[in-house]
């Protein structure tokens, strides 16, 4: 299997990789490390999206002759990119507040580009289907035939959903180091619900566990998004700075393994895995996280 990324070859790495969607996950993970966001895939040639992981895990690796990914520094995307998609759903949300039919159709007519474009900005899903996906069947349901406009009447609360997304992805990056200081926080509150789960998870409560630990994940995805962000703008030397005797680099790297572990535990539904790893690993380090962030002195000698 030959893999390019923005037209160059690359030599990658396989281990137990069986199909598309592991390979994509894999060098994913790479890019973002390195500062870099995937735009557009190709496989064998034909376009796919990066966010319908049942399509990518069909496709055998064996059937794989070429896989082209089409990556982007994340300075370079975001904020404008988020801007246009907030400005345009921002305009719908008003539209359907004020029952203006006229800006509505209008805005419909343009859903287009929108729909093509908003997965591989947004990674987003909506359930267990692509945020585009959703979208493009509430536009779909849309008839401006007669007097009387048909419009999905959850269509309303799906655009104030997804402008609060947008504008909570568009601070991370506009100022990732004042995003790391509420996220720590808000995982450090979540210390002692984290050790609650090996006693619920013990007690037979697995449903009322694995609901705190979904919702602890999806907060500490939070962290590994700004690391990139945060590592391109290192103007206060942060990544040098020490955590409990290692570098702020270091421990943000080993911090993101552990959350990797905790998502590959929780694919496998392995109650003792996610247990062991949130009570001895992760908790552990959120509390030297959070201990240790305000006196450093990138965050010392901010304004924030």
């Amino acid at each position: 299997m030959e893999v390019i990324i923005n037209s160059n070859p690359v030599d990658v790495h396989l281990e137990e990789e069986k199909n598309a969607w592991e390979v994509v996950r894999q060098l994913d993970t790479w890019l973002v490390a390195e500062g870099f966001f995937i735009t557009g895939l190709l496989v064998n040639g034909k376009a796919a999206s990066i966010s319908d992981d049942d399509a990518l895990k069909e496709i055998s690796i064996n059937s794989i002759g070429n896989l082209e990914i089409l990556a982007q520094p994340l300075n370079e995307l975001s904020i404008e990119r988020y801007s246009t998609l907030l400005q345009y759903f921002s305009y719908m949300y008003r539209a359907l507040q004020e029952g203006d039919v006229k800006l509505l159709k209008d805005l419909s007519s343009e859903a287009g580009p929108v729909i093509n474009n908003m997965d591989s900005i947004l990674r987003l899903k909506v359930g267990d289907k692509p945020v585009s996906e959703v979208f493009s069947r509430l536009i779909s349901e849309m008839n401006f035939d007669g007097d009387s406009p048909t419009v999905p009447a959850d269509l309303k609360n799906f655009t104030a959903n997804l402008c609060i997304f947008i504008e909570s992805r568009a601070r991370e990056i506009a100022n990732p180091l004042l995003e790391l200081r509420s996220t720590a926080s808000l995982l450090e509150s979540y210390i002692p619900k984290l050790e609650e789960i090996p006693i619920l998870l013990q007690t037979g409560k697995e449903k009322e566990a694995m609901e705190m630990v979904i919702a602890f994940s999806e907060i500490s995805e939070k962290l590994t998004r700004l690391y990139p962000l945060l590592k391109e703008r290192d103007s206060e030397n942060l990544m040098t700075q020490e955590i409990d005797g290692v570098s702020f680099e270091e421990f943000y790297i080993d911090l993101n393994a552990k959350f990797q572990e905790l998502t590959e535990a929780l694919e496998a539904e392995d109650s003792i895995l996610i247990g062991d790893l949130l009570e001895y690993e992760i908790a552990p380090k959120i509390r030297e996280l959070t201990g240790s962030i305000e006196n450093l002195p990138a965050f010392a000698d901010s304004s924030l």
